[in-house]
């Protein structure tokens, strides 16, 4: 039997209760990897203690969680959780109609925390650009934004433009 720790089911119920928060913003991708990562890790940010514990390569864990993400967003599309929005500015999700009774049945300490960090994490970066998204997850994830290409970011870091 699979853990249902860092599972689909996991990560799932944690971008649910990010655009539950969100609600009625509507969020894509690239938006849901930066406030999963910092919903986690709050006490980096300057935030309340933090749900999980430090590690300390969060570059590492970029491309996992963003693969991580998107398999937690397909259980919670398939159980009519979320509602995903194709527009011109690209594919956006966003809690569907059950979301909020949903999340609200759920008692365990673990949500409660989740919902309050996820509420800061929503006030914090909620409303942000595609640019500054991608401007703040390189800064998280210690990598230096370019504007043109990937040859004006420092050496190694390798580069996100997800």
């Amino acid at each position: 039997m699979r853990s249902p720790l860092n599972s689909p089911l996991e990560y799932g119920v944690r971008v649910l209760v990010m655009l539950t928060e969100a609600y009625p913003e509507q969020l894509d991708i690239n938006h849901l990897v930066l406030l999963d990562h910092s919903v986690l890790h709050t006490a980096e940010l300057g935030g309340p203690p933090s749900i999980h514990p430090s590690v300390p390569l969060h570059a590492g864990e970029l491309g996992v969680r963003r693969a991580s993400v998107e398999e937690g967003l397909q259980v919670m599309l398939r159980a009519g959780l979320v509602d995903m929005r194709a527009s011109s500015a690209g594919i956006r999700y966003q809690a569907g109609d059950e979301a909020h009774s949903f999340v609200s049945s759920l008692e365990a300490s673990y949500i409660t925390e989740l919902r309050d960090r996820s509420q800061w994490v929503v006030e914090l970066f909620g409303r942000m650009s595609q640019e500054e998204v991608r401007q703040r997850t390189a800064a998280i994830f210690g990598l230096r934004p370019s504007e043109n290409d990937d040859n004006d970011r420092e050496e190694g870091t390798g580069a996100w433009n997800g």
